[in-house]
C-alpha cells in the first residue's frame, strides 16, 4: 500500500493560508551566516549596509584583479547576478551566493600567500587593506581572491556581498527559491501533469490516484489547477506527521484537536520524561498562538515536536558544561591526522585551509609534517610523494589566528620533523616569534600530573621529540621515516628515540611514507642517520614523543611523556594489557594514528582507542566515513570544545574493575537497554546536487558502536519512491554493556540496483539521547546539517 495512503487523513485537516516561508520552513535548519573575518585589518562595520552602494554597478560588473591559483594577478569583471543567484568572475568562475561560506579581509589564503611569495611582498599594508577572499565549497574550501583599486572599494564590494549571501542563505531566500522553481514554469498556476513533475523534483512520487487527492484537497477554488499558495499548502501538508496523532489523542482528554495544559504536563512526564510546569506551558502555547492560553492544537504540537528545542541531545551538551579542572590525561581530545592533506595521501593537495577548516570544526591537536624549503625557509607536506607544499610560517600564521575560534582550550601541535638542524633553528624562530606567550614553559622533569585543562586555555602545546636522557637524537634518513622499538611498536614521529640504530622499512606511518621504498617487501634493516636535535627546538617542546613498551613501563615515566600507537598496535593492546593502559593514560597523553598504508585517507575504529583511555584518536578529518561520523558523536558533546572528559570507567576510582573485553556489564552504566523506534523522515535528499533523476528509496540502519560487546546493527524496510515524507514505523532494541561509550550512530541510505547511496547520518553518544519523541538534524558528507532534513524517533531507555 502506498505510504502516503497509510498516514495521511485528509478529511479532518484543517489548512491555513499562512506564508511558505514562515510555515514550510524552519530558519534554524538552514546554513549557519556567513563569517565574516576582517577584525585585524579593518575596524569598519560591514554589516551594516551602505545607503550609497549601487547594486546596479555590480550587476554590469566591476573591474577588479583577481588572484590565479598560481598567486598571479588579472584583470577581471566581477559581477553580480542576482537574477541567477551568482557571483560572477570571468568566463568559467561561477559561485552560487549561498555556497559562501565566508569573506575574508586582507591576505589570508594560500592563493594570496603565494602572491606575495611571487611579488616578494612582506608586509605590504596598502595590499593587504585593498583585498578580500571568498570562501566556499564545503570541506575543500576553494577560494576566489581579489584586489581592489582602493580601500573604500574593498569596503564597499564585502558590505554589498555580505548582504547578499545573507539574504542567499536567510529563510526569505528559501522561499524566493522556491518561487523561482515554480517561476520557471511561466505559468500563474500548474496542472495535474506539471505538479507531478515538480514533486519528483523535490524527491517525492506517489500513485496519480492519491496525488490527485491531494490536488483536490488543496484546490481551494476548484479549478483543477494549484497557484503558488495552494502549492504551498499541499507542501505543507506532506511535510505534517500524522504518525503524533495518536500520542496526541493520548493526552488531549477527549477535546478534539486540543490538548489542555494538564495533558502537556502527563505528556512531558509520561513520554518525554521532563518535569513542565503550568507557566512553561503557557509559554511554549504563547509562542505559537495567541487566541487560548489553556491549550495547544495539535498544528502547534507538531510544530513543537519537529523544532530545533525538541532535538535528541540534551540541551546543555551543546555547552562546554563538563568540568575543565581535572588533569589534561582526563580528556579525550578531537584530532587529526596529516591535517595539512585535503585529499590522498601520496598525491594529494597540502593547504593550510585544511587547518582552518579543521580547526573550525572543534579539533584540538594537529599534525605538521616539516621538511628541509629548498630556499632555507622549512616547509610541510606529505615527505617523498607528490603532494603540494605549503610554508610552515604560514601554517603557523593559521593556527594561531583560527585554533581558539571554537573554545579557548589548547590547541596540540604534533611536529613531524624531518628538517636539518639549521631550518630546525628557523622552526623554533617562526613558532617563538608568531605564537609568543602563547608557548607554555615545558615541565621539570619529575612532573606526576599534567596540568589541568583551564590552566592551559589560549596555548598552544608543542608535541616532538628532544634529547632528554638519551644523548644524541637519532632522526631518520630519507629512506626511511619510521622508528620502531624492540616490540615492534610503531612511532610516527621522524625522530627515532629508542636505543637501537635499526629501523624498520617495511612498517611505515603514513605520515611518512616514501614513495621510493612504498612497494618494497624488502624486511632488511637500515640505519637512522644520528643527528643532534636543534637545543633552540628541543627548549619550547611541552609533550615529548617517547616509544611504548608497556602499560606498567609508561607508568613510571613523567608525565609529560606521550607515546604515539599506530592502530594494529592499539587492537593488541585492548586484548593484552587493556586494564594496565587505562591506569597508564590517567597521567600520560597516548595518541593512536592511522596504519601506513591508507594511502586513500581512509580511517580506522577509534573506539578501541577510546576503550582503552586513549586521549587523542588521530583521524584524517578530510575523509567523510563512519569513523568520522563517530568521532562528530562524541566531539559534539561538551559544546564542541575539542576536549570530552572521559567516563567514570576510565579514570581513578572505578578504573581499576574496568575490562572491556569483559561480557559484564559496566556497574556505572546508565543504561542496560535501549528501545529505538524509527517513525518517519521528511525532505531528504537526492543523492546528487541534481534534482533531476530517480527519486530515492530511503532505509535507515542503526548501530551501536561501543566496546566488544555494545556492537549491534538493524535496518528498517526499503520505502520505495518517497523522500519527502517516509514512514517507517519500526521498533528495534539494543542492549548494553557500557552505556557510558556507547554511540548510536543512524545513517539514512538510499537503495538503488547496484547497492546504496549515501543520503546523511547522524551520530550521538547513548547517555545524551533524551527519552520520548525527538528529532535528529540529518548531517552530509561536509559534517554539515542538511537544510530541512530530518529524522523522528521515539526512544527508551531501561536502567
Amino acid at each position: 500500500m502506498d505510504t502516503l495512503t497509510q498516514s495521511q487523513d485528509f478529511s479532518n485537516s484543517e489548512l491555513s493560508l499562512e506564508s511558505l516561508a514562515e510555515e514550510l520552513y524552519n530558519a534554524q535548519s538552514f546554513s549557519k551566516d556567513v563569517i565574516l573575518d576582517s577584525y585585524d585589518i579593518d575596524d569598519y562595520d560591514h554589516t551594516q549596509l551602505d545607503s550609497t552602494i549601487d547594486f546596479n554597478k555590480y550587476k554590469i560588473g566591476l573591474p577588479i584583479l583577481k588572484i590565479s591559483s598560481k598567486g598571479k594577478s588579472h584583470k577581471k569583471k566581477l559581477i553580480f547576478d542576482l537574477a541567477r543567484n551568482q557571483i560572477v568572475c570571468g568566463k568559467k568562475k561561477k559561485v552560487n551566493f549561498s555556497e559562501i561560506d565566508e569573506i575574508r579581509v586582507g591576505h589570508k589564503t594560500n592563493i594570496f600567500n603565494q602572491f606575495k611569495s611571487s611579488k616578494n611582498l612582506k608586509e605590504d599594508i596598502e595590499s593587504i587593506q585593498q583585498s578580500f577572499s571568498i570562501l566556499f565549497s564545503g570541506n575543500l574550501r576553494k577560494t576566489m581572491d581579489f584586489v581592489c583599486s582602493d580601500i573604500p572599494e574593498r569596503r564597499q564590494i564585502v558590505s554589498a556581498l555580505y548582504h547578499i549571501v545573507q539574504d542567499s542563505k536567510s529563510v526569505n531566500n528559501e522561499y524566493n527559491f522556491v518561487k523561482r522553481e515554480w517561476d520557471k514554469i511561466g505559468k500563474d498556476s500548474i496542472d495535474f501533469s506539471t505538479l507531478k513533475k515538480i514533486l519528483a523534483r523535490l524527491n517525492f512520487t506517489t500513485s496519480d490516484a492519491v496525488l490527485h487527492n491531494l490536488m483536490k484537497f488543496t484546490d481551494a477554488n476548484s479549478d483543477y489547477h494549484l497557484d503558488f499558495s495552494e502549492f504551498s499548502n499541499l507542501l505543507k501538508l506532506l511535510r505534517s506527521h500524522p504518525e503524533l496523532k495518536p500520542v496526541f489523542y493520548k493526552y488531549n482528554g477527549g477535546n478534539g484537536e486540543w490538548i489542555p495544559i494538564q495533558g502537556m504536563i502527563d505528556f512531558f512526564k509520561y513520554e518525554q520524561n521532563e518535569i513542565w510546569s503550568v507557566e512553561q506551558c503557557r509559554e511554549l502555547i504563547k509562542k505559537y498562538h495567541h487566541e487560548r492560553l489553556d491549550c495547544i492544537s495539535f498544528e502547534n504540537f507538531e510544530e513543537y515536536i519537529c523544532s530545533e528545542a525538541n532535538q535528541a541531545n540534551y540541551p546543555h551538551t551543546n555547552t562546554t558544561y563538563q568540568d575543565t579542572s581535572k588533569p589534561l590525561s582526563y580528556y579525550f581530545i578531537n584530532s587529526s591526522h596529516n591535517t595539512y592533506l585535503a585529499g590522498h595521501q601520496l598525491k594529494g593537495l597540502s593547504t593550510s585551509e585544511m587547518y582552518t577548516n579543521t580547526l573550525r570544526q572543534g579539533c584540538k591537536c594537529v599534525e605538521l609534517d616539516v621538511w628541509d624549503g629548498n630556499d632555507g625557509d622549512p616547509i610541510i607536506f606529505h615527505g617523498n610523494t607528490l603532494t603540494s607544499q605549503i610554508k610552515f610560517s604560514h601554517v603557523c600564521e593559521t593556527i594561531k589566528a583560527r585554533g581558539f575560534e571554537t573554545s579557548p582550550y589548547p590547541v596540540i601541535l604534533s611536529l613531524e620533523v624531518h628538517c636539518s638542524v639549521p631550518q630546525q633553528i628557523i622552526m623554533a624562530k617562526h613558532m617563538k616569534e608568531i605564537f609568543g606567550e602563547m608557548l607554555p614553559t615545558p615541565l621539570p622533569d619529575d612532573t606526576k600530573e599534567l596540568p589541568s585543562l583551564e590552566s592551559l586555555k589560549y596555548k598552544i602545546l608543542l608535541k616532538g621529540h628532544t634529547s632528554h636522557g638519551h644523548g644524541n637524537v637519532n632522526l631518520t634518513s630519507s629512506h626511511s621515516n619510521l622508528s620502531t622499538d624492540e616490540n615492534g611498536n610503531d612511532d610516527d614521529g621522524a625522530v627515532d628515540l629508542t636505543e637501537y640504530d635499526e629501523v624498520d622499512d617495511v612498517k611505515t606511518s603514513s605520515s611518512s611514507f616514501s614513495l621510493s621504498f612504498g612497494s618494497s617487501s624488502s624486511s632488511k634493516k637500515k640505519k637512522a642517520v644520528k643527528t643532534k636535535i636543534a637545543p633552540e627546538l628541543e627548549e619550547i617542546i611541552y609533550l615529548v614523543s617517547h616509544g611504548f613498551k608497556s602499560g606498567n613501563t609508561t607508568k613510571e615515566l613523567p608525565s609529560f611523556k606521550i607515546h604515539s600507537l599506530v592502530e594494529e598496535k592499539v587492537k593488541q593492546l585492548v586484548q593484552s594489557e587493556p586494564r594496565e593502559v587505562v591506569e597508564a593514560s590517567q597521567n600520560h597523553l597516548l595518541r593512536v594514528y592511522p596504519r601506513g598504508t591508507r594511502f586513500d585517507s581512509s580511517n580506522f575504529d577509534p573506539m578501541p582507542g577510546w576503550s582503552i583511555g586513549c586521549q587523542l584518536i588521530a583521524l584524517n578529518q578530510q575523509t567523510s566515513s563512519e569513523p568520522m561520523w563517530i568521532n562528530d558523536g562524541m566531539f559534539s558533546d561538551n559544546g564542541g570544545c575539542g576536549y570530552v572528559l572521559k567516563p567514570p570507567c576510565l579514570l581513578p576510582g572505578e578504573c581499576e574493575t574496568y575490562d572491556p573485553t569483559s561480557p559484564e556489564r559496566i556497574k556505572s552504566s546508565k543504561y542496560s537497554r535501549v528501545v529505538v523506534s524509527v517513525i518517519s523522515a521528511r525532505q531528504l535528499p537526492k543523492y546528487t546536487k541534481s534534482t533531476k533523476g530517480e527519486v530515492i528509496d530511503p532505509y535507515v540502519t542503526l548501530s551501536i558502536v561501543g566496546t566488544h560487546f555494545d556492537q549491534k546493527i538493524e535496518k528498517t524496510k526499503v520505502i520505495d519512491n518517497n523522500g519527502f515524507n517516509p514512514h517507517w514505523g519500526e521498533e528495534f532494541e539494543f542492549p548494553l554493556y557500557n552505556s557510558q561509550l556507547s554511540m548510536l550512530l543512524i545513517r539514512v541510505d538510499d537503495k538503488d540496483k547496484v547497492g546504496h547511496n549515501r543520503i546523511g547520518h547522524h551520530c550521538i553518544r547513548i547517555e545524551n539521547i533524551r527519552p520520548g519523541y525527538r528529532i535528529l538534524k540529518l548531517k552530509n558528507n561536509f559534517n554539515r546539517t542538511i537544510p530541512l532534513a530530518n529524522l523522528l524517533c521515539k526512544f527508551t531507555f531501561v536502567e
